[in-house]
């Protein structure tokens, strides 16, 4: 197979996307977002609800018929949830699943063959526009397939952009899953990568200035370089590329904004499900409005 056959490779389209929901409306909202991302990769949908039973049978904290009533109502709230995007999403093939245990580990089990794994954002933090989700946070770190992390509403009009976070020659799988989707959707690509400044004492204009210039087009020819093979495989795709001195979180959360999706790159770990996914992610998943797309770094993708 060639270079570019190997980049052009889609997801497998029979792996499912999976969406964990609960009765928050974000989770519905994100529920909305997955049934139209597997229409767009004709993929079918599971729509999964985590109960988070008590296991220590040496604390019995409830009566005995409890986790029969908790799986009875946790089985009639997905299929409700199910049955609502059926009839908003007619070709969709749609299963349902709930399981006993956290949403965190359902998930990351079901993302072993999943083609994208969605979760919303829930709850407000101390800082104004900051969205918590341990769920997503854990999931960013050790998911196994594509993460997307989706807030409750979306924009009245939106920008036809794919944004993608480019560092090095790492960022290939993320690079890989933008061009998909971005030929998926009909949309522009914009690639970007952002540094921090010099100390700001440093004046504007001048000899500094001039450096700032020519480093900014180093680093643009250095994104060019790292497109240049997905701009092979997808030739239809239009691509942008920003070169932005700045801290990075805020640079791709402004230059996402309303956009159709960001997409960064986060290496996984493979341990207990801890929180940690890093800085850039875990100030995307954090500030960003816009659906955030995590892909694993240096690891397999599910196919």
């Amino acid at each position: 197979m060639s270079e570019n056959n190997e980049i052009r490779e889609e997801e497998n389209p029979r792996r499912p996307v999976v969406v964990g929901v609960d009765r928050s409306e974000n989770a519905v909202s994100a529920a909305r977002w997955a049934a139209r991302e597997a229409l767009a990769r004709r993929a079918p949908l599971t729509v999964v609800h985590a109960l988070h039973l008590p296991t220590d049978a040496s604390l019995p904290l409830e009566p005995p018929e409890f986790a029969q009533k908790e799986r009875k109502a946790g089985g009639e709230f997905v299929e409700s949830v199910a049955r609502d995007l059926r009839a908003e999403f007619p070709g969709l093939e749609i299963a349902t699943e709930v399981s006993d245990l956290t949403a965190a580990r359902t998930l990351n089990t079901l993302s072993l063959d999943a083609a994208l794994v969605v979760t919303g954002t829930r709850g407000h933090g101390g800082f104004a526009g900051m969205l918590l989700g341990s769920v997503s946070r854990r999931l960013a770190a050790h998911a196994h397939s594509p993460l997307a992390v989706v807030r409750g509403h979306e924009p009245e009009e939106s920008i036809d952009e794919v944004v993608v976070g480019v560092k090095d020659e790492e960022s290939a799988a993320a690079i890989r899953f933008a061009f998909d989707a971005a030929q998926r959707y009909g949309s522009t690509l914009h690639a970007i990568r952002a540094w921090n400044p010099r100390p700001a004492y440093a004046a504007p204009t001048g000899p500094y200035f001039a450096e700032i210039e020519e480093f900014r087009a180093q680093e643009r020819k250095a994104i060019d370089a790292l497109l240049t093979p997905f701009r092979a495989a997808f030739p239809s795709v239009k691509v942008e590329i920003t070169a932005a001195r700045g801290n990075p979180v805020p640079v791709l959360v402004e230059t996402a904004r309303d956009t159709r999706l960001i997409v960064v790159g986060s290496h996984r770990h493979h341990g207990p499900l801890a929180i940690g996914a890093g800085y850039v992610v875990e100030g995307l998943l954090a500030h960003s409005p816009t659906p955030v797309a995590v892909v694993p770094i240096a690891s397999t993708i599910a196919r």
